[in-house]
């Protein structure tokens, strides 16, 4: 019998019957009595079992474990140290930034990525921005750099690894190397971070061509130093990724090595290189200046991703021919052009036809057709700081600024005393995908909208940019 609680009252049923109610304030007891109801709510209530879950609690996932630190050693001579201006970097990157580490034997400290030059404070090295772009690549893993760099060093001595690890006739360069590297490690070790060395970026070979018999050399020496660092880091199979050398007016055996360069990669799966000959250098053409280190960082850091190899920065507009300088006055001096392309803006410059730095700092802007302000910034003297000289124009890095195709101004600040800051009746050539379209200036020290129009046989020239084509990226296979 199955009692069932309706409205206050309880009824019983039977096996295919039915009983009649009990009166007013009786209830029917468990044995079929008619009995008050106080006697039925006192009974001992029976346990009634609660049916079971079926279902097992899901257990909650194990947490990732965080990937370990992705450790990356630079090494090299002065073009590895790094002799681009500061100016040539973007100011978000011309300060210690938290987002890479860096432990460079300069410093000989773990600490946020920053230039790190023995040329200076005012230089930086291809760090820079192979650190960022590392970081770029792989968002999910935390990346540092280990850097040794030397200036005027060969591989034929100074660089000499040694037969072994114990072997007393390492060069001081290598042991000096091998020591950053094992101080780095140390202190990661005893902060218990976790870490995997991913690669090595190379960048020498210069002082080897200026004498033939290290020339000649340089396959065999670069192949022994691959295997005695790959032993030293217990990293049998590690990624080494060179560039190039360029040195065309001070290495006579230039090319003797270069070949060298491409046997050794052309022998060895993991060994990537990266070409350097079309990267802009200072005035020894020996280094690459501002806008090349920052490429050669990025080709680094490409590299050794398994992507193709970036294209550096070009330069809006060069001279082509003759010009005049016969103009003096207060002016914003610019011109408007069409681009058919979408580009990205790296650098702006203003002209120092003198060679001799800016005098006063200038400001160099760009405009859209309307007249609305997209972009400026503040090119600094020569007394507060070096810009880099390419084609009689000085340029300094900005914050990379997309430029949809379509057409535009470009102005910069001329004064009375600066005549060699811009030029008329000019021989220019502009970049593919760059149109001249008239002569633009204004009157006056401040930074106005240039509006007045001047034609094509007397136009003025003072500004320029450096810019890089929108492209997609170019995957390749990376490295086993």
């Amino acid at each position: 019998m199955k009692s069932i609680g309706l409205g206050g009252l309880i009824w019983a049923t039977a096996c295919g019957g039915s009983l009649e109610p009990c009166g007013e304030g009786m209830a029917r007891s468990d044995d079929g009595a008619c009995v008050p109801v106080a006697q039925v709510d006192s009974a001992e209530p029976q346990e009634t079992a609660l049916p079971q879950e079926t279902a097992t609690e899901t257990a909650k996932p194990e947490p990732e474990p965080e990937p370990p630190l992705a450790v990356y050693l630079l090494a090299g001579q002065s073009n590895m140290d790094g002799v681009g201006l500061v100016t040539g970097l973007p100011p978000s990157k011309q300060v210690a930034s938290s987002d890479v580490s860096i432990f460079w034997s300069g410093r000989w400290a773990w600490q946020g990525l920053a230039p790190s030059s023995y040329m200076g404070v005012q230089y930086f090295g291809p760090e820079v921005t192979m650190g960022h772009r590392l970081q770029s690549l792989r968002p999910e893993q935390p990346v540092a750099l280990i850097k040794h760099a030397w200036g005027g060093t060969n591989l034929a001595q100074c660089w000499f690894p040694g037969e072994s690890a114990e072997d007393s006739a390492k060069g001081d360069c290598y042991t000096d190397f091998m020591a950053t590297v094992d101080a780095a490690l140390t202190a990661l070790e005893e902060e218990g971070v976790s870490y995997q060395i991913e690669g090595l970026a190379w960048m020498q070979g210069e002082s080897d061509a200026t004498y033939e018999p290290w020339a000649d050399a340089y396959e065999a020496n670069l192949t022994h130093l691959i295997a005695r660092i790959r032993e030293d880091v217990v990293e049998p199979k590690l990624p080494i990724v060179m560039g190039r050398i360029d040195c065309s007016v001070h290495c006579p055996y230039r090319d003797t090595v270069r070949t060298a360069q491409d046997a050794v990669a052309a022998s060895d799966v993991a060994v990537g290189i990266v070409e350097t000959a079309d990267l802009p250098q200072v005035a020894d053409a020996l280094h690459f200046d501002g806008s090349g280190m920052r490429t050669l960082g990025e080709r680094f850091a490409d590299q050794l991703s398994g992507r193709g190899e970036r294209a550096t920065a070009q330069p809006a507009v060069k001279l082509s021919g003759s010009y005049l300088t016969n103009y003096t006055g207060n002016f914003v001096v610019g011109y408007m052009f069409d681009t058919d392309r979408d580009l990205v803006l790296t650098d702006l410059g203003t002209l120092d036809i003198g060679h001799d730095g800016l005098e006063d700092g200038a400001t160099v802007a760009l405009w859209n057709e309307s007249g609305s302000l997209l972009v400026q910034y503040q090119l600094p003297g020569r007394s507060s700081a070096a810009t880099s000289l390419w084609d009689s124009w000085r340029y300094a890095a900005i914050e990379p600024f997309f430029l949809p195709a379509g057409r535009y101004i470009i102005g910069s600040q001329v004064y009375y005393q600066s005549a060699d800051r811009y030029i008329h009746s000019a021989e220019v050539s502009f970049s593919d995908g760059i149109q001249w379209v008239e002569g633009r200036h204004a009157n006056g020290t401040a930074l106005n909208f240039p509006t007045y129009v001047t034609p094509a046989e007397s136009s003025w020239f003072g500004p320029s940019f450096l810019f890089e084509e929108v492209e997609e990226e170019k995957e390749v296979p990376p490295s086993p």
